[in-house]
């Protein structure tokens, strides 16, 4: 590889970073959308172990053998899936996300289901807790690491939401997702010049500074 297309890499990994973007009234969408589907072409070049069950690819829809999903709202749906979050009642930070979000992308992954011979699923365990479980759901976590990269190097602020009410059984029906795959979190993207607007809040992540030098979580093994 040439050395500065290296050094191009480089610095895009270590520039993404976590942003909420806040707004209290939702925004009118600029004109400089993102090309999503450049985003969605990184993601699924992120590496994978095992294809998905089939379970997930004979239903007539996405029918990828990679274990991940994506679900791709752009601003005028943000909107919308906001007003119906504060219709429940929601009043935590998403619904002020979406007000400011240019897109979003829900991502789920594909868990195999438990085998005749497998013992009951544990209360509240959401899939068998298996090796190739471990691999799709690795899979779709760099999946989603493509798309904050791909994003990244366009100048798009990204956040990483966990999902919080968009893991429940009503948001899957919302949003057309079948049940039996698990929601891995919510990409949002928001504009480059959010600084810029008026209104506008923002937070950046927490964790950033506070990961430790190498020396912290590596270190050499000789045999």
């Amino acid at each position: 590889m040439d050395p500065l297309a290296a050094e191009i890499i480089d610095q895009v990994i270590r520039e993404r970073c976590t942003v909420k973007v806040f707004a209290e009234e939702p925004l009118t969408p600029s004109g400089n959308v993102v090309d999503i589907d450049a985003l969605l072409t990184a993601g699924i070049w992120a590496p994978f172990h095992r294809p998905a069950a089939s379970v997930h690819t004979q239903d007539g829809s996405l029918s990828s053998m990679v274990p991940w999903r994506f679900y791709v709202l752009e601003a005028a749906s943000c909107r919308r899936l906001r007003t119906w979050l504060q219709q429940r009642g929601d009043e935590g930070k998403l619904p002020r996300m979406l007000a400011a979000a240019t897109a979003m992308i829900q991502v789920t992954w594909l868990p195999h289901p438990p085998s005749a011979e497998s013992e009951p699923l544990p209360a509240g365990a959401l899939f068998e807790p298996t090796l190739v479980n471990m691999e799709h759901l690795a899979a779709a976590s760099a999946a989603v690491q493509n798309v904050l990269l791909a994003a990244t190097a366009r100048g798009v602020p990204t956040y990483w939401s966990s999902g919080g009410a968009l893991r429940e059984a009503e948001a899957f029906k919302l949003l057309g997702i079948p049940h039996r795959e698990i929601a891995l979190g919510s990409v949002l993207l928001f504009p480059a010049d959010y600084s810029e607007i008026p209104g506008i809040e923002h937070v950046p992540g927490k964790l950033r500074d506070k990961r430790g030098s190498i020396e912290e979580f590596s270190r050499r093994v000789e045999l």
